[in-house]
């Protein structure tokens, strides 16, 4: 193998993994992206650790002294979140009809 062919060689070679280089990058950009809402997901579900366990441990103590009403708390306010999400979506529908 002669000097010129082996340097056209190497070359060649580090043109391949500048790409690569430049293949991996872009990439990596479009997970990032791609995962961006996940992440800002978790994020503020972490934000809010602290307080949920404090609910979750105030809900387990009440429950281990009243049952029953801790479920009928449990129903009341799962129907007020859905009441809420069914009113929101209700509102965004005829807001949008009206314009």
């Amino acid at each position: 193998m002669t000097e010129r062919s082996r340097q056209r060689q190497l070359d060649e070679l580090e043109d391949e993994i500048l790409q690569q280089r430049l293949d991996m990058t872009a990439a990596m950009r479009e997970w990032r992206d791609a995962t961006a809402p996940v992440d800002n997901a978790w994020e503020k579900l972490v934000s809010w650790r602290v307080p949920l366990m404090a609910a979750g441990g105030l809900l387990a103590m009440r429950s281990a002294r009243k049952p029953r009403s801790t479920g009928r708390l449990f129903r009341r306010a799962l129907t007020g979140f859905m009441m809420y999400n069914r009113g929101r979506a209700l509102y965004r529908a005829t807001r949008g009809r009206n314009r």
